[in-house]
C-alpha cells in the first residue's frame, strides 16, 4: 500500500463518522448522505497530495465536506424550483405536498445563507448544527474554546441579517 493510501486510510478512519453525520445533517436522508459522503472522500483522495498542512487535517476535511454539501443543496434547490415551476404550469390543483416544499424552501434559504458566510464561519455553524461541543469545535477550527461561543453568536446574528434581507 502506498504512503498516500496509508495516509488516506488513517484520515478516513478518524473522520468517517463525523463526516457522515455532517452529510446527513445537510442532506436529511441516508441515501443522499451516502452520495454526498462518497463525493467528499473522492475529493479528499484527489486533493490529499495538495494539502499543505496550513490547517488541521480535520478542518480541511470539514471545509471540503461543507463546501461539497452546500454545492449539492444549491443544485437540488435549482432542480426543485424547476420542478415546482413545471408543476404549477401544468396542474391547477393544490397539492398537499406543498407544505413540505415550503419547508424545503426554508431549509434551502438557510443553507443558501450559510453558503454566503465566510469559510471559517460556514465550518463553525456546520459543526454547531451537528451538535459538536465547544471543545470539539475549538480543536477542529483551531481557536480557543473561550472564543467559540462569541463566534457562534456573531454567526447567528449574521445569518439572521442574511435571512431577513
Amino acid at each position: 500500500m502506498s504512503t498516500k493510501a496509508h495516509r488516506f486510510k488513517s484520515i478516513y478512519e478518524d473522520s468517517k463518522d463525523k463526516i457522515f453525520r455532517l452529510c446527513l445533517a445537510f442532506s436529511g436522508n441516508d441515501m443522499e448522505a451516502d452520495d454526498l459522503f462518497q463525493e467528499v472522500y473522492i475529493k479528499v483522495w484527489t486533493h490529499l497530495d495538495s494539502f499543505k498542512n496550513e490547517s488541521q487535517i480535520n478542518t480541511w476535511i470539514y471545509k471540503t465536506a461543507t463546501n461539497t454539501a452546500l454545492l449539492s443543496i444549491k443544485k437540488r434547490n435549482r432542480t426543485n424550483e424547476h420542478l415546482q415551476q413545471w408543476k404549477h404550469t401544468h396542474f391547477d390543483s393544490e397539492d398537499p405536498m406543498d407544505s413540505y416544499a415550503t419547508m424545503d424552501h426554508k431549509m434551502g434559504l438557510l443553507f443558501l445563507a450559510i453558503s454566503r458566510l465566510k469559510e471559517d464561519h460556514r465550518i463553525i455553524i456546520s459543526l454547531v448544527l451537528e451538535n459538536h461541543s465547544y471543545q470539539e469545535i475549538s480543536e477542529i477550527v483551531g481557536i480557543p474554546v473561550t472564543h467559540v461561543g462569541v463566534k457562534i453568536n456573531r454567526i447567528k446574528k449574521e445569518l439572521k441579517k442574511k435571512l431577513k434581507g
